[in-house]
């Protein structure tokens, strides 16, 4: 099964045949050597470059002629790109949403232990 990142550089490079590892970091917002260094690392893509590819593309979406086979694939691109965030995120909220109710359960103790069963004193306004 090939790795988000191999999908990624082949649908650039059937989008843009002159795809470099340095064009591809570039249109990412990164150095030359961010693809290859993380590629070699065995590293994901950061969300950050993720996003500027996907606003690199719609720049050249709008060169394009609406509905040309070109402008086809680069839409294809930014819908595998898209695809790749939103199940990043869905695998982040999940361990955030165990660890927040872990949270909530550990401060409803120790407001519990805290007060010992008494809430907060009564107080009473008056006008002289």
């Amino acid at each position: 099964m090939k790795t988000f990142e191999a999908e990624l550089y082949e649908a650039m490079c059937a989008a843009f045949p002159k795809t470099t590892v340095r064009s591809i970091s570039r249109a990412m917002g990164m150095s030359d050597g961010y693809w290859s260094s993380v590629a070699a690392q065995g590293l994901n893509v950061s969300n950050l470059a993720l996003k500027n590819l996907s606003e690199h593309l719609e720049v050249r979406l709008v060169q394009l002629v609406t509905g040309a086979p070109k402008a086809l694939q680069v839409k294809s691109v930014q819908a595998l790109i898209a695809k790749e965030i939103v199940a990043r995120f869905a695998q982040d909220i999940e361990p955030v949403d165990q660890v927040w109710s872990e949270v909530i359960a550990v401060a409803a103790r120790e407001h519990e232990a805290l007060s010992g069963g008494f809430g907060a004193m009564p107080f009473v306004m008056c006008r002289s």
